[in-house]
């Protein structure tokens, strides 16, 4: 069977004046906290250029090793709800946009010439 590539894509924006602190929170919270959770393979963050991003500028990339990891974070988030307190110190550094999921999967193909 083929192995396909997955990733959750989150989206955000530093709040007016916290630049240097979310900086500060990625790099010592953050990438480690996107990284232990159940099912990841990688990650990623990229500021999104040229304002192509909307108005989210910031992009977190997590490949995950199936869709399953979605429902393995879900109730690692309810029996570990301590590992997950990051989150709440974000929302004080960023708005969280709108996520996706991204893939190279057969089915994310646009099939050109198949009738």
């Amino acid at each position: 069977m083929a192995q396909y590539r997955i990733y959750f894509v989150s989206t955000a924006k530093t709040r007016t004046g916290k630049g240097q602190d979310a900086v500060r929170w990625w790099n010592e919270k953050g990438k480690a906290l996107f990284e232990a959770t159940p099912g990841t393979k990688a990650v990623r963050a990229y500021t999104v250029q040229f304002g192509l991003g909307g108005e989210y500028g910031l992009e977190v990339w997590r490949e995950v090793e199936d869709y399953a990891a979605l429902d393995r974070l879900d109730e690692d988030i309810l029996a570990n709800p301590a590992k997950y307190a990051p989150w709440a110190e974000s929302r004080e550094l960023f708005e969280w946009g709108p996520a996706r999921l991204m893939g190279d999967w057969p089915q994310s193909q646009f099939p050109i010439g198949d009738d």
